[in-house]
């Protein structure tokens, strides 16, 4: 086949790194997929390479001779998801920052002279909704949130400034995704609400309880978008071969004007679950409310777009995640599930319990603005039930939870 590529997925065994793997399975024109990551936990098709790179530890003449050694010397298209986390933001951008500056000059070291464009995942924090409320819809003109106002970097704009440094005066360009909350699984690849919420659901079923909303009666009725992998795959597959896409940052959400309040019991009923009436009445020992004073700098950001009158941003849990986990009947509900059923006892401790409390806490929404990306032709959305129902029908599959 004629004009056919070969592309590199860092991250490969993340959620967006696997979903932009199984995506270039199926595009006609890709010839051949490398992937980078830590350690191997699935075997792939012959279509794909894989290597054990450590992006932070190895330098670029590291990675490039490695790179050189396997033959990864055609690539047209290098998807970058790697990323760690770290509890500091200081160190989230040294580390980061770090690992994609490695991998881009390993790249071109290794003597990539076909190489078109690096595809940066990244995320709708670079609006600030971590800080408080945004003015919404967000659109990618928004500027940055500026360090002098929020205290903290931010390592999405380092990384961004990075590829703007390495690409400049070059014969390859870059495209930023920036996805919201992402639903999908990979292979132990488990940070995301969709699998915190699956055990959530599985543990209700065992103890014959009702499948409360953990988060607040607002979040639930109002518009709050989410991201599925699988969309976010192919965004970023048809962003790579768009000349038109090129240094442009780009939201990508499913589109579907999502509410909680219509996901949420199809969840239940997917998992033979009652959402009890008058869920938001019932406040106990495992709810939990935190009111955060808006620190005046952040103030002044949001007098900048509009936002007024906001001196303090709260977070109301009716079942709060990390205070739920800790009773001892959950536990034990886990382990007779997991002994059951043949799964692996530790899962519990691997839900992302407290991030779950604060995207469902929150008394503000988070919404972004497609229009960027169907102006420039692309045209996929995804029903975020759908996204969910994929994600626990896949982790029934691979035996993480009951089938």
């Amino acid at each position: 086949m004629t004009n056919t590529f070969e592309a590199i997925v860092t991250g490969a065994t993340g959620i967006n790194g696997a979903a932009i793997i199984n995506r270039l399975l199926n595009e006609p024109k890709c010839s051949k997929i490398h992937c980078v990551s830590r350690s191997l936990k699935e075997e792939y098709p012959s279509k794909v390479k894989h290597y054990s790179i450590d992006l932070i530890t190895s330098n670029p003449e590291q990675i490039a001779a490695t790179f050189q050694k396997e033959g990864v010397t055609n690539i047209t298209y290098a998807f970058h998801t790697a990323y760690k986390e770290e509890s500091e933001e200081g160190e989230a951008c040294k580390t980061n920052g770090a690992m994609l500056r490695n991998f881009v000059i390993g790249l071109e070291k290794s003597n990539n002279k076909t190489l078109k464009r690096v595809v940066l995942t990244t995320g709708l924090k670079y609006y600030g909704p971590q800080f408080g409320e945004v003015r919404l819809p967000m659109e990618e003109s928004d500027r940055r949130v500026p360090e002098s106002f929020s205290g903290l970097p931010n390592f999405y704009y380092i990384q961004e400034d990075i590829l703007k440094e390495l690409s400049a005066n070059k014969p390859w360009d870059y495209v930023i995704a920036m996805p919201s909350d992402i639903c999908g699984v990979s292979q132990g690849g488990y940070m995301n609400q969709a699998f915190t919420i699956a055990l959530y659901a599985v543990i209700c079923k065992e103890l014959d309880e009702p499948f409360y909303f953990p988060g607040n009666e607002k979040i639930y009725k109002g518009l709050n978008d989410i991201s599925y992998s699988g969309l976010i795959a192919d965004f970023e597959v048809w962003a790579a071969q768009k000349p038109e896409t090129s240094n442009e940052r780009f939201n990508i959400v499913n589109g579907d004007s999502h509410s909680w309040s219509r996901t949420w019991p199809k969840i239940a009923d997917y998992f033979g679950l009652k959402v009890p009436k008058n869920q938001f009445d019932n406040w106990s020992s495992l709810s939990n409310k935190i009111t955060l004073p808006t620190p005046p700098p952040i103030r002044l950001y949001q007098e900048e777009m509009g936002i007024k009158d906001i001196p303090n941003t709260e977070f109301i849990n009716h079942v709060s995640f990390p205070k739920w986990i800790q009773q001892d009947k959950v536990k034990k509900a886990w382990n007779q599930i997991a002994e059951r059923e043949h799964l692996d006892p530790n899962l519990l401790d691997t839900g992302t319990w407290a991030f779950c409390d604060f995207t469902v806490g929150r008394t503000y929404y988070v919404a972004a603005s497609m229009i960027k990306a169907r102006q420039f032709g692309y045209h996929g959305y995804y029903d975020t039930f759908q996204g969910f129902q994929k994600t626990f029908d896949t982790l029934k599959r691979g035996k993480v939870i009951p089938s």
